[in-house]
């Protein structure tokens, strides 16, 4: 009978265990999780920090005990894994034992990115990935005594802090290092308009600020320094300026890794019966046909899919990597859909606004690069799903229904023609 470990269980983890069972009844099944904490959803922590949902609804597979009696699986919790012997499929655990499997899956996650700097570890200074990021914050919030918040990144999870802090009627700051708000996903005139919207909710915006330290003042109030010299005080830094993938246990393996670990469609590592998915992992971007890591949830559940049925057995593959971004907030919506640093300045670029919408969008004669919409929270998946068609094919015709749909939402009819590569010059 076969044997299959799972080094981390989150959302990959917990999908990859679910398909595998539920191909096959026969494998043993263990895994391995550094903590006691039950798979959870990351976005979701800023939910619970708001009051937006309770503290269970951010687990939601429920807890580990009844996933493992509902899966039929052994799970350690607590209980690391220091060391991975690839060629050996071998683990090493904190306590020096070591295992032997038929297969393994890393799926290990990504981390928040805090800054070597001084002053990151002064109390009131806060990060927001984990379950305990989340209860840290929201008992320092409702204490009562923060009058004054500052952001530092204008990232998905910096915005959902934001968000977090108006709810608790805390003046907010958020402040970025790059020339505009969410710099990756964004346009500059999206951007632009990004701004506005916060700071007509008196959120104030401040980029192009690196930051240097961060010290206490005699009254206890913390004050981030930047490089340039500004100074931006208040009674809680949170510190969101990205995720990094957890890939330290394979670092010396000589399993190949880039900004994460690269697997191929099947999510095989370049060892036999290694496998990576979810947050740690690079998948093929079916935009520029090379491996990328695209940490969102929905990749890390689908991936995890694809990994838990080709380790059981069956022959499936993930096809699906592409870069969404998805903001919603404070009542606002904006997405982006695909790569804005492929666009180049020969593009062809789409623009339209009125009162409901804000579309910029660009493409050249290989196909749509890049789509930024505010306001479209209705038809997100709709418009995901057509840049989808346009990759994988130029000749990729909207359907009549899904035409007049859009339609029927306020969405121009300029736009689709240039969803279907018909624009003027």
């Amino acid at each position: 009978m076969s044997k299959i470990a799972i080094i981390g269980f989150g959302a990959a983890g917990y999908h990859a265990a679910k398909e595998a069972r539920k191909t096959s009844s026969d494998i043993y099944i263990d895994v391995y999780s550094n903590t006691n904490i039950s798979p959870y959803n990351p976005m979701l922590t800023t939910y619970y920090v708001s009051g937006a949902i309770p503290y269970n609804a951010m687990f939601p597979f429920g807890p580990t005990e009844q996933i493992a009696a509902d899966l039929n699986i052994r799970c350690y919790e607590n209980q690391p894994v220091t060391s991975l012997l690839p060629a050996e499929k071998k683990l090493i655990l904190s306590d020096g034992t070591e295992r032997l499997y038929d297969r393994i899956l890393i799926s290990t996650g990504a981390s928040a990115v805090v800054p070597q700097i001084p002053g990151a570890s002064l109390p009131g200074v806060f990060k927001m990935r984990t379950v305990q990021d989340a209860v840290a914050l929201k008992k320092y919030l409702e204490t009562g005594r923060c009058k004054r918040g500052l952001v530092i990144g204008a990232s998905w999870v910096g915005i959902k802090v934001v968000e977090d802090l108006v709810s608790y009627q805390v003046d907010c700051t958020l402040v970025d290092g790059a020339p505009w708000p969410f710099y990756v996903a964004t346009f500059a005139e999206t951007a632009q308009r990004i701004q506005q919207a916060l700071e007509a909710r008196n959120i104030q915006v401040a980029c192009n600020q690196m930051l240097s330290h961060i010290q206490q003042e005699a009254d206890g109030t913390l004050t981030a320094v930047m490089q340039n010299g500004n100074h931006f005080s208040a009674d809680l830094i949170a510190i969101c300026v990205g995720v990094r993938a957890n890939v330290d246990l394979v670092k010396d393996s000589g399993i190949r890794i880039g900004c994460g670990i690269q697997v191929d469609q099947r999510m095989r590592t370049n060892y036999e019966g290694i496998y990576a998915a979810g947050d740690c992992c690079e998948a093929l971007d079916i935009q520029s046909n090379q491996p990328r890591n695209i940490g969102v949830w929905l990749n890390a559940c689908k991936q995890g899919r694809v990994a838990g049925a080709n380790m059981a057995g069956r022959h499936l593959e993930f096809d699906a990597n592409l870069l969404v971004n998805l903001g919603h907030y404070l009542n606002y919506d904006f997405i982006s859909i695909g790569d804005i640093q492929s666009c180049a300045e020969d593009d062809t670029v789409y623009e339209y606004e009125d009162s409901h919408y804000y579309i910029r969008a660009a493409r050249s004669a290989a196909g749509i690069k890049c789509i930024n919409m505010i306001g479209s929270a209705n038809i997100n998946g709709i418009i995901k799903n057509i840049f989808i068609k346009s990759i994988e094919s130029l000749e990729a015709a909207l359907d009549i229904r899904t035409c007049c749909y859009l339609y029927d939402q306020g969405i121009p009819s300029s736009f689709l023609d240039f969803l279907r590569g018909r624009f003027d010059d």
